[in-house]
């Protein structure tokens, strides 16, 4: 195919049709998807055939489990049982929305607020929106199509854990852009959450593509791994660039580093600056 592709694209050049020497900007070849390590074909009788699991789990699931089984030009090998796991989120999904049916014709969110003014469960839920859809354009601008679904199956879990303990503003801005996010991978599925939502207009009818919000993705605090002994014990959330005096109270105050250190003496005490925080005791 693309021996004749090439051929047809110069013959229309050299008879003044096209100008440009190529029919491709960007060539990237697929890789080969198997069944148990083996190349499909209908002499081995080992073919997967579409109709079975679109009928079963629909096409949305189908089309997003071939994304994210593996990097696009490697390919993967097909497992029956992989597919459970993205019907999972599917269903997962259709919750989360059904939570919130109807919100958007009783709340109308902003483009972008000030994550300083937000309380800690908004700026969480903003910041994972802003970073999956900077995340989301890259990957499936770069044909990286696995790495994309994961990051909207990240997105559904700090959804699920802390939408609902936010206002209704960030509740609908948060759910919008997943809805959006979710039409080129799993078109029906975006399409019903959006209609779910309550909105009118189609996504696919003059559609509105995010942009982010760079200053979301500014982290002003970091997870600090405390171990006792080279042990991981807890983490703690630190603001960026803490002294260590500053983590040491935070540090000997959680129980479940005292519960390891009461009673014992400390030889020393070791700090990776944003990093880790080691209690060597004896």
């Amino acid at each position: 195919h693309l021996f004749y592709a090439r051929f047809i694209h110069k013959f229309l050049r050299d008879i003044g049709y096209t100008k440009s020497n190529e029919p491709f900007l960007t060539l990237v070849h697929q890789g080969t998807i198997t069944n148990q390590g083996v190349k499909m074909s209908k002499s081995k009788g080992n073919i997967v055939n579409p109709n079975d699991f679109t009928g079963k789990f629909g096409s949305d699931v189908f089309r997003l489990y071939l994304m994210f089984m593996g990097p696009y030009e490697m390919g993967s090998d097909w497992s029956d049982k992989g597919i459970t796991g993205t019907d999972r989120f599917v269903q997962r999904t259709y919750e989360l929305f059904n939570k919130f049916s109807g919100i958007s014709k009783e709340t109308v969110a902003k483009e972008k607020y000030d994550i300083r003014l937000l309380q800690e469960k908004e700026k969480s839920v903003y910041r994972k929106v802003n970073r999956t859809i900077k995340k989301f354009d890259e990957d499936i601008n770069n044909f990286r199509f696995n790495t994309a679904v994961a990051s909207l199956m990240e997105l559904l879990n700090e959804l699920t854990k802390n939408l609902e303990n936010c206002s209704k503003q960030i509740q609908v801005f948060a759910l919008e852009r997943f809805a959006i996010l979710l039409a080129p991978v799993a078109p029906h599925l975006g399409e019903e959450c959006n209609e779910i939502m309550g909105m009118d207009k189609s996504l696919f009818i003059d559609p509105v593509w995010f942009n982010f919000d760079p200053a979301a993705l500014v982290e002003n605090s970091v997870n600090i791994a405390v171990q006792v002994n080279g042990k991981l014990r807890t983490t703690i959330n630190m603001p960026i660039n803490s002294r260590q005096d500053k983590v040491k109270t935070d540090v000997f105050k959680d129980v479940k580093v005292l519960r390891y250190i009461d009673g014992k003496n400390i030889i020393k005490e070791i700090y990776v600056k944003d990093k880790i925080y080691n209690i060597v005791v004896k």
